[in-house]
């Protein structure tokens, strides 16, 4: 094992392109998953290398010295000076010899070996053609592949590439929810995410993504939208199970929006007249309404609900706020309480009274 100066100089006037390599990075695959591999903690699966290619790549250590200046300096494939944390952080400064050198480099060397006796031709200000040169060519090892995640049928792969010496762990990236995480788990449905993002449906207990789930606004539940309603009075995510029926309009509600038996919209019903925007809009999509007089008004989070009443009768809409389709139309008596719900095959023979 040697330092920085694993070469002599006698030596490199002999041999000016002996082969080195740093003393401490990995060299095999199996080193590499002894690196990457106990980083993961795979919850009902296993994790290994599906792919590993450790890649030889060059540099060029160049070293001279004459009585007043030492000069020494490292030099990429691309004939760039490496700057010295580089040199640091891959182990040039600390390398062995290698036995046998990496083959069909001799000319990617000779290229390198010019352009650095150039420029130490250039820091010195004598060119001394009788100062040693020390050549040294440095082979670093480069690492890329794949981690492959295994859990019950379903895998996901983790691709790496950097220099074998400084690679860590990559963390896994969830693709659904872009946490990145050394803990991995499978969904009930067979998609590998992040465990810290798995939750369990309180209607099913389902092994979910937590940003799949809605919370009921009347129990707090976490639960797939499958099991939830929207309250078309407030507009809020229930669970259908909760949904209860207005006693007046007849639409299944949130509980928290019920006032003794009526739902907020049924209990707000105001007067008002046939020049309100919302009713002229709605008396010109449906002309036959017309006809009927007192009108009361009020609007839920997706409805219009409306009462008006006739000599002896009264009618009770909920219509549409978009589209002015009629969701409900029930009638009643004058004289009695209660609403009688009217089949939409029958709208028109009702409307017409």
């Amino acid at each position: 094992m040697h330092s920085r100066d694993h070469v002599s100089p006698d030596r490199a006037t002999e041999n000016p392109l002996a082969s080195v390599a740093p003393a401490d990075q990995p060299n095999t695959v199996h080193e590499m998953a002894e690196r990457l591999l106990p980083a993961y903690t795979v919850e009902g699966g296993t994790v290994h290398l599906a792919g590993c290619l450790l890649e030889e790549r060059l540099f060029l250590r160049a070293a001279s010295r004459d009585a007043n200046q030492s000069v020494e300096f490292y030099l990429d494939s691309q004939g760039r000076e490496v700057n010295p944390a580089t040199v640091a952080a891959l182990g040039m400064d600390h390398t062995v010899e290698l036995e046998r050198p990496p083959e069909h480099a001799e000319k990617a060397i000779r290229r390198l070996s010019s352009l650095a006796r150039q420029m130490l031709a250039q820091r010195f200000a004598k060119r001394d053609m009788s100062r040693p040169v020390e050549l040294t060519a440095v082979w670093c090892k480069f690492a890329e592949g794949k981690l492959r995640f295994l859990i019950g049928e379903n895998t996901a792969d983790l691709p790496f590439a950097d220099w074998a010496r400084t690679l860590r762990p990559p963390p896994f990236v969830c693709p659904y929810s872009h946490q990145t995480t050394y803990r991995v788990t499978a969904t009930d449905d067979g998609r590998i995410v992040a465990a810290e993002q798995v939750a369990t449906c309180d209607a099913s207990s389902r092994r979910v993504l937590s940003g799949d789930l809605v919370t009921c606004a009347v129990t707090g539940q976490r639960v797939l939208p499958e099991f939830v309603e929207m309250c078309p009075v407030t507009g809020e995510t229930v669970l259908r199970t909760e949904m209860v029926p207005c006693g007046m309009c007849r639409q299944k509600v949130a509980p928290t929006s019920l006032r003794q038996t009526r739902c907020e919209a049924c209990n707000r019903l105001e007067p008002v007249s046939k020049a309100d925007p919302r009713l002229a809009r709605l008396l010109d999509e449906h002309p036959l309404l017309d006809r009927w007089r007192r009108w009361c008004l009020s609007e839920s989070a997706t409805a219009y609900h409306l009462t008006a009443r006739g000599w002896f009768r009264e009618l009770l809409l909920v219509v549409d706020k978009d589209s002015l389709n009629l969701k409900l139309l029930a009638t009643s008596h004058r004289f009695r309480s209660g609403w009688d719900v009217v089949e939409p095959s029958h709208y028109d023979f009702v409307l017409r009274g």
